[in-house]
């Protein structure tokens, strides 16, 4: 018996919060191993110890169920299991998929001395409904953030009956004998259990009558636990805030507590009696602002605090360098990455709090260069496969209960994978995936025009959130084609031939590399501008862009002498400029085309972030809506991959090139993940020489080639690697 899926047997009219409990007597000793999932999110208690929280967010063609070990909970004579389950209305909380009901499914195997019985759900477990806690979106927030909470004094229940629904058939995937899906179709979680970390302090940055600032230190994604006593019936208010700001709304010093904190928050009513308050889902925050109807409230700051909450990466890159800024510019791009690494790579974790195509294409490629587990990248990628339109197009953000399309996020998702086959190797898995990547290649071979172009679509044609551009679309971008859209789509092209040649579909990498050659040659017909010597951003309009020119060099449309030229120019010419979002891309650009000299004005957002003190990187350095956003992290590659200079040149790292960029650098060192163990590396300047050490995994026979500036390559199939130069 795999235990039984129940519910409260009621249909809620809006978010509200669910207890399920069951008692059980053990013996000393005994140990229990348990499978659990909930509709729509729950916290699992066992003697009101916190064992586990989810359900790991899936699709609707998956709801994933976890598997913790009871047993340290445990203790001889009676047992509580509790399971707080929060269900979530229509358009509450998005990323949520979720069904009618408040439903709960819990099977365990407990041994005792060789003994074993089960203790799973059914009707004799009992539910209560949490009344005395209302759950909504805050104003001006989206859908798509956990509900704020407003907490109305005691805690006062109903009791609700239990209905047994039925026994999942795990067995045969949650399908009966005739085919037909089971409301709930289970699979095994794929990524660790996300646990809140030890408290840690607060300290006070301002405090006035009726008010405290609680300041973290750093930017955080974090449980917040907070003890006070006040007035019965009073209000304390607790906002969760990115940074300090001016009374205008500009943001300047992060840190400056002579500012004002404007945020979302959670509302208490006071009891007249000593009070602990924990936050039910991670908040994203620096500061904590309390705000207290009763004056003389009084707050326990030593029993407070926070517990960070953020996917268990386990960190074996690093860098360190000469420069103390770049080193910090390292520590805050970490700490951007990893708090927007939760069961989903979000773009922000203040506000959308969404796995978008392009924001996670860029976070997997740090946190590649942060740790060698792949686990949530792998998740990632499946995620955005369960999102695909009969068109071929995948949805801009998965998992959602609702639908956007932005068509190039299809095709950073396709980058995505090559990245993630160079690697990790992982062929079996991208080769059972390129059905998908032919649907999303031929979703724009159905929209090229007569011109050879790809033409207009009804979707959003977001490129880059350039100051002059409405919604991100270059102008002339809604009525004809955007050069910089085919260019994406030639480049896609290249890395699906790629792709396909690694997994053995030879006639299909043929076919996509003949599709890519036909793009460039009608974009190099159409939209080449002779007389500026760039490419323009529509075929009509004489408009130009560096993202134009970037994916130009990336698709190989432009090579050579002629793409450092194109690059020269547009950094030198009144062009609209990227963004954050796509300065990785542009990075990549003027490495390609011999024009990485460039990086230093890039990098100046960064130190300029830096100055105004952020702890995690802002959406855009000017005039940022959100203060942590995981595309902004592009230093952690630069630093990794040019700076240190490791790269694979053969997929799943069996072979490796080391080429330093050095700059004004003395020295650097650290370490590369890699599917083998990691890379170290250390070089330094000394007495007109250049130093390079490197130590390769004992675990591969991997061939490196090192390049060092002005020399000529050494190929080397050592484990241990000194040279001087």
């Amino acid at each position: 018996m795999n235990g039984f899926w129940i519910c409260a047997d009621e249909t809620p009219s809006k978010t509200q919060m669910y207890c399920f409990e069951h008692k059980f007597t053990a013996k000393d000793g005994a140990e229990m191993k348990a499978s659990v999932c909930a509709d729509s999110r729950y916290k699992l208690y066992v003697n009101d110890e916190l064992v586990c929280d989810g359900p790991c967010r899936g699709s609707q063609y998956i709801r994933y169920y976890e598997e913790p070990d009871i047993t340290p909970y445990l203790k001889a004579g009676e047992n509580t299991i509790r399971a707080e389950v929060i269900f979530l209305t229509e358009n509450v909380f998005i990323s949520v998929f979720r069904e009618h009901r408040p439903a709960l499914w819990f099977n365990g195997i407990l041994n005792e001395n060789g003994q074993t019985r089960q203790i799973y759900s059914d009707e004799s477990w009992t539910c209560r409904r949490l009344d005395s806690i209302v759950f909504s979106t805050p104003p001006g927030m989206m859908t798509s953030i956990p509900p704020a909470e407003f907490v109305s004094g005691e805690d006062s229940y109903t009791s609700i009956p239990v209905r047994r629904m039925y026994e999942p058939n795990i067995e045969n995937g949650c399908f009966n004998p005739w085919g037909g899906r089971e409301l709930y179709p289970l699979g095994k979680r794929i990524i660790p259990f996300l646990k809140p970390g030890a408290r840690k302090p607060f300290t006070v940055s301002k405090q006035d009558t009726g008010l405290i600032d609680l300041d973290a230190g750093v930017y955080t994604t974090s449980l917040v636990d907070l003890c006070f006593e006040g007035k019965k019936g009073t209000k304390l208010y607790i906002k969760y805030s990115e940074c300090y700001q001016g009374e205008d709304g500009e943001k300047r010093m992060r840190d400056d507590s002579t500012g004002t904190l404007n945020g979302y928050q959670d509302i208490i009513v006071l009891t007249g009696k000593p009070q602990t308050y924990s936050t039910f889902f991670f908040r994203a925050f620096r500061y904590v602002r309390l705000e207290f109807e009763d004056k003389e409230m009084t707050f326990d700051i030593e029993k407070s605090g926070y517990r960070e909450y953020f996917y268990p990466l386990d960190e074996d890159g690093s860098f360190k360098c000469s420069d103390e800024r770049l080193n910090r510019i390292w520590d805050i791009s970490r700490n951007t990455v990893k708090c927007c690494m939760h069961e989903l790579f979000v773009d922000c974790p203040y506000y959308e709090q969404q796995q978008y195509g392009m924001d996670s294409a860029l976070e997997i490629m740090f946190s590649l260069r942060m740790s060698s587990d792949t686990r949530l990248i792998k998740k990632a990628i499946t995620d955005f496969v369960h999102s695909q339109l009969p068109d071929g197009m995948l949805q801009a953000n998965f998992p959602s209960t609702s639908v956007q399309v932005i068509p190039t996020f299809s095709l950073y998702w396709l980058l995505m994978l090559r990245e993630y086959l160079r690697y990790c190797g992982d062929v079996r898995f991208v080769r059972s995936l390129t059905g998908t990547v032919d649907k999303v290649l031929q979703a724009f071979d159905n929209l090229i025009n007569e011109d050879g172009l790809v033409g207009p679509t009804h979707y959003w044609p977001y490129t880059d959130w350039v100051p002059k551009w409405y919604c991100g679309v270059p102008e002339g971008g809604r009525q004809e084609p955007l050069t910089v859209y085919c260019l994406i789509y030639a480049t896609a092209l290249g890395a699906a031939e790629e792709i396909c040649s690694a997994v053995g579909r030879e006639a299909l990498a043929k076919e996509y590399a003949k599709r890519r050659d036909a793009m460039i040659k009608a974009v190099n017909e159409k939209c080449f501008d002779a007389e500026a010597q760039m490419y323009r951003d529509t075929p009509t309009r004489r408009d130009f862009s560096e993202h134009t020119a970037l994916w130009a060099v990336l698709s190989g449309a432009v090579k050579g002498e002629k793409a450092t030229k194109l690059m020269e120019k547009v950094m030198n010419e009144d062009v609209s400029r990227c963004t954050f979002s796509m300065n990785y891309y542009m990075f990549r650009a003027l490495e390609k085309a011999d024009c990485y000299k460039y990086s230093d004005r890039l990098m100046a957002g960064w130190q300029k972030m830096l100055d105004l003190h952020c702890t995690t990187w802002c959406e855009a350095p000017d005039k940022p809506r959100s203060e942590c956003h995981g595309w902004s992290s592009a230093p952690i590659y630069e630093m990794s991959a040019l700076t240190l200079g490791v790269c694979p040149t053969a997929d799943g790292f069996k072979s490796v090139r080391i080429k330093p960029v050095t700059g004004k650098l003395e020295w650097a060192k650290g370490t590369v993940p890699t599917p083998y163990g990691v890379i170290g590396v250390e070089w330094k300047k000394q007495n007109g020489k250049f130093i390079l050490d490197a130590v390769i995994p004992e675990a591969i026979n991997m061939p490196v080639t090192v390049i060092l500036e002005g020399k000529e390559p050494v190929c080397v199939n050592e484990h241990k690697i000194h040279i001087e130069a």
